[in-house]
Parts: C-alpha cells; sequence; structure tokens
C-alpha cells in the first residue's frame, strides 16, 4: 500500500521530533557534568582536572564508537539503530550515581558515551537523506537549537541542583526522563517505513569517505571539538578560581552559550543564505575565538556570560554550516560520512580537555583561555576556505540538483 505525501510528511515530522528530544536529552547528560565539576572534584577528594576526566571518559567512547554505528546505520536503518542505542543510554545514564568510586562513575560515563554516540550523528544523516540541500541548514539549525538548549538548561539545572542535592541523584532523575523519550522514539520507528537494504552503501568503505572531499573537513572538524568541547567545561574552574562563584552562578554563565544558540538559531540559515557559507564559518570561528579571549580578561561573572553567549553565537553560525556541507561530502554512505564526522569531533573534544586540563595547571586559567581564542582565529581562516573548494562546491551542485528529482521518504 502506498501512503500519500500528507501521511509521509506528517510521519516524518513526528519521527524528526521524536528524534529531536532524544537528541535534547543526549546533549543534557552529556554538558550536565561541566557545572559539577568542583563538586566531583571535593566529592572524591580530587583536583579539577581529574575531576574533568568525567567529561574525557564521556566524549572519547562517543567518538569511538561512530565508526561502528555509521556501517550499521547505512546497513540496518539510521532511526533503527539510534532508537535501541538511546534505550542503552537512558540505563548508563540513570546508574552513574550509584556506586561511590570515581573509578566507576569513570566507566559508567564511557559506557554512557558509547551508547550516546549514536543519536545525533544519526538524526543529521536522517536529515540529509530525507531534507532537501536548500532546506537542509534551516532543519540543522533546529536540532542546534535543541542542542543549545540542552545546553543552557543543562549547565543552569545542574548549578541549582547541586544547590539542592547531591549529583549522585541527578543522573537518575536523567535517565528516567530519558527512558520516556526512548519508548517514544521506538513508537515511532514502528511506523516508519523500513528503509530497503542499499548494496552502494555497504560496498562503501571508510578508506573510500576518507579519499572524498570529507577527508579534510574531519580533520577541521577535530580541531573545532578541541576548542569548543574540550576547553569550555573549564570556564567552571575559571569562574571558581577567580570570582569564587558558587555551582548555580557557574551553571548560569554556563547556560548563556545554549541560551544564545536558542536564540539565534533562527538567524543562521537566511545569514548563511546572504552571506554565504565561507562567510558564516569565518564569523562564527572569529566570534568564538573573540569569545575565549573575552573570558581570559573577565572581570566580573557578567563579562564571562557574554563571553559564554558570544561563543553560543559563533558556534550555531560555524558548527551548523560544516554539518550542513558534511551531508553532501560523501553523500552515497551518510551514515559512515556523518559517523566520521562526529567521531571526529567528539575525538577532538576529548583530546582538548586532556590538553586544557594540562594547560591550566601548568599556566593557569586565564593564559589557556587566551591561547584557545587564539587557536580559533586561525580555525576560522582556514575553515572558511575548505568550504569554497571547487570539488566540495561541485559536488553539493550535483547532489542539489538531485534532490529536486528525487522523491524523498522516511530512512
Amino acid at each position: 500500500m502506498i501512503e500519500s505525501s500528507a501521511q509521509v510528511s506528517t510521519q516524518q515530522r513526528r519521527l524528526l521530533l521524536a528524534l529531536g528530544v532524544c537528541t535534547f536529552m543526549v546533549g543534557l547528560d552529556g554538558r550536565i557534568v561541566s557545572p559539577l565539576l568542583p563538586s566531583l572534584a571535593r566529592d572524591f577528594h580530587t583536583s579539577l582536572a581529574v575531576a574533568s576526566y568525567s567529561v574525557s571518559f564521556y566524549l572519547l567512547p562517543y567518538g569511538l564508537f561512530q565508526l561502528g554505528y555509521g556501517p550499521l546505520a547505512d546497513r540496518f536503518g539510521k532511526v533503527q539503530v539510534a532508537a535501541y542505542a538511546m534505550l542503552a543510554f537512558s540505563a548508563g545514564t540513570a546508574a552513574c550515581g550509584a556506586f561511590a568510586s570515581l573509578t566507576a562513575l569513570l566507566v559508567l560515563r564511557a559506557l554512557t558515551g558509547a551508547a550516546a554516540a549514536a543519536l545525533i550523528p544519526l538524526t543529521i544523516a536522517h536529515i540529509g537523506d530525507t531534507v532537501p540541500y536548500a532546506r537542509r541548514q534551516a532543519t540543522l539549525g533546529l536540532l542546534i537549537a535543541s542542542s543549545g538548549a540542552a545546553q543552557s538548561l543543562s549547565t543552569s539545572a545542574g548549578g541549582l541542583l547541586a544547590t539542592w542535592m547531591s549529583w549522585r541523584n541527578i543522573f537518575p532523575l536523567l535517565g528516567g526522563l530519558s527512558l520516556l523519550a526512548s519508548l517514544w522514539l521506538m513508537s515511532e520507528v514502528s511506523r516508519a517505513t523500513p528503509p530497503a537494504p542499499n548494496a552502494k552503501h555497504e560496498r562503501a568503505s571508510y578508506i573510500e569517505a576518507l579519499r572524498s572531499s570529507l577527508g579534510p573537513l574531519l580533520v577541521l572538524v577535530f580541531v573545532e571539538g578541541g576548542l569548543f568541547m574540550g576547553v569550555f567545561p573549564f570556564l567552571s574552574g575559571l569562574l571558581e578560581a577567580r570570582f569564587r562563584s558558587a555551582p548555580l552562578e557557574i551553571g548560569l554563565v554556563l547556560g548563556a552559550a545554549g541560551l544564545a544558540q536558542v536564540l539565534v538559531s533562527r538567524a543562521v540559515p537566511p545569514m548563511v543564505r546572504r552571506w554565504g557559507e565561507e562567510r558564516a564559518v569565518l564569523v562564527g570561528a572569529l566570534a568564538m575565538g573573540a569569545a575565549y579571549l573575552c573570558c581570559a580578561c573577565a572581570v566580573s561573572p557578567t563579562w564571562a556570560a557574554g563571553g559564554a553567549a558570544l561563543l553560543g553565537v559563533g558556534f550555531s553560525a560555524c558548527h551548523s554550516t560544516l554539518q550542513t556541507v558534511a551531508t553532501e561530502a560523501f553523500p552515497q554512505a551518510r551514515g559512515r560520512a556523518l559517523s566520521l564526522f562526529a567521531f571526529s569531533l567528539f575525538m577532538g573534544g576529548g583530546a582538548g580537555t586532556f590538553t586544557m586540563a594540562w594547560l591550566c595547571e601548568t599556566w593557569g586559567f586565564g593564559a589557556s583561555f587566551a591561547v584557545a581564542g587564539g587557536a580559533f582565529l586561525v580555525f576560522g581562516v582556514l575553515a572558511s576556505r575548505f568550504v569554497t573548494r571547487e570539488e566540495l562546491r561541485q559536488q553539493i551542485v550535483q547532489y542539489t540538483r538531485q534532490d529536486l528529482a528525487t522523491p524523498r521518504r522516511i530512512a
């Protein structure tokens, strides 16, 4: 029985909404640790640098497991794989506060990160399969907004909840909410039209992807992950060391980045259409560099909050553009392509956390944030040049034309 286009459109919207809620929960869990780092350090009687391993132990498996999810998604279906991974994520999150040792927490954060790895890249790949390129930036912008809302809520709520209860009670609460989102996603997946096996996708390899236009983009995204995801959590340490900020104040300052992402998300697509992808990437990266320089010389928590907000604006413009380009950098196997993209982003984030921990202990927070700001300025120039490469632009034009001729369906 052939479904009408209206039915498919309604089904697709429901499925995208369920995926959006699940990615929101993943973002909530992944970022709530940032304002809790000082509390973790005190509870486990260790330094902030050691407590920050809870971030790295989440990010590194998150990146590594992309390489397994990509082939599975291309063969068995992106949303199907994402739904089962979400169930495992819910269980892992609920258990994170149950054990008394830091080692146990790190192991559980690693397992949770491994399960969470499927959600965001496979959602992006699903969008690449079902949304034409001309409208893809706007759709991905909503995903960025969901991630920003999760960041804003998690950092603010994490700081607030830490003033009322132990951090050990926060994770079971998140696990229960994630389970509800998982069950909704499973219900929508059961109604979705299953994808037909794609022999071409099964033959496409990671080596082929690395040799395509995707290869240089992965290097840039690794650097972006190191500078954004690896450095940002240490703003909590800067606030505590410089201003003796309490967890609630730390959460509100860090939440400014996510709130800014939400507020500017709808403005990014028209900005890209007017300026072009090159300028959007450049302006976004320069804004993130300026944000870290602002944090480095902050004279008050309000000043740092302004830097965090500027960071969110820059990330929304820069990363959503690179994400959109990534959906067509290796379109014959988007599951693999977006898995590699997320792999590079989060491996960079994990490596950046270790590097920033060493820099902060060696040079202090101010100098370390200044170095990260300068690195972002260099990154912006290199990334903006990449998106103008002739080979990549011709490929995007080719597949954009195919969008007009190829019917879209749930994949």
